[in-house]
């Protein structure tokens, strides 16, 4: 087997699970989105299958929410796996957020944020 093709597999085994996490951002009025470093943080699971296998890259489908997508993700050889980690997670984010964003329902993460601090603030009282 080439070292190339040792090294995607590793990658694939290693990095690129069933379900990553990622942290959605809070949509700012301005068009921006902030990450929160502290206070309530949302997070959502995205479902990943490798559909197939490229010298370089893996096309995988990808659903969360009510969306499936199907994308196709470069891994560069020359790179860390934690690198490679990184750049997936980004990737996704983007994804969700450009999904999203696509979709008009902007507002609906702004709305989960807020709910999930009131929520919060409400058991922090009844405690």
């Amino acid at each position: 087997m080439e070292l190339r093709q040792k090294y995607i597999d590793f990658i694939l085994d290693n990095l690129i699970h069933d379900t990553i996490k990622i942290q959605l951002p809070i949509p700012g009025d301005n068009g921006k989105n902030y990450c929160v470093i502290e206070g309530t943080i949302l997070h959502m699971d995205i479902n990943i299958q490798i559909v197939a296998k490229y010298t370089r890259a893996v096309k995988i489908k990808l659903n969360f929410d009510d969306y499936e997508k199907e994308q196709i993700f470069f891994i560069p050889i020359a790179e860390s796996p934690e690198l490679i980690e990184r750049k997936l997670h980004y990737t996704l984010k983007k994804l969700v957020l450009d999904t999203f964003e696509e979709n008009g329902r902007r507002q609906e993460i702004k709305k989960w944020y807020d709910d999930a601090k009131r929520n919060k603030i409400l058991k922090k009282i009844n405690s």
